[in-house]
């Protein structure tokens, strides 16, 4: 191959606008520092909201109970939507209210359902026990937790392997 022939192969970078400028427009500019002060509103209000929060998520992760059967059936979309959107929102926020082991535990019964066509109730109940335990005992052993995380995460795993083997 001659260079006449040679593919174009040069790299071209682009730079992408932040969310902020496509937001507030290409006069947006980014603040160098943030007040104190203001961090300490934030702060403060993101306390304020964990305190109500707490009855949230527990409300949230109490109603997914209701929503494993239905969600496993064969054309349950609507059903298997529902519970994947509830888990999904304790996925995103449980960490910012001092919940990280419920969010992780949500995380990963999320990538479950990614990841699955047909879901095994026993694995989905498992994982909205292990949530549910987990606000129940806030100051539970941190080793225990990460334990039941990876017991789920093997759990997860075998069943992939197994409806591999099925079909």
């Amino acid at each position: 191959m001659d260079d006449a022939t040679a593919p174009d192969i040069s790299a071209r970078f682009l730079r992408l606008p932040s969310i902020a400028e496509r937001k507030l427009g290409a006069d947006y500019a980014a603040p160098i520092r943030l007040d104190p002060r203001i961090l300490e509103q934030m702060q403060q209000t993101i306390r304020d909201l964990g305190t109500q929060y707490a009855g949230t998520i527990k409300a949230q992760v109490g109603s997914l109970f209701a929503f494993i059967e239905p969600a496993c059936m064969a054309g349950s979309a609507e059903a298997r939507g529902q519970l994947y959107s509830l888990a999904h929102e304790v996925r995103g926020i449980a960490g910012t209210f001092g919940f990280a082991i419920v969010g992780r535990f949500a995380d990963s019964l999320c990538r479950y359902m990614e990841t699955r066509k047909s879901l095994d109730p026993t694995i989905m109940r498992f994982h909205v026990e292990a949530m549910y335990d987990a606000l129940q005992n806030a100051d539970c052993d941190p080793a225990l937790a990460d334990e039941t995380l990876r017991s789920l995460e093997k759990l997860t795993e075998a069943s992939k392997t197994d409806e591999r083997s099925y079909g």
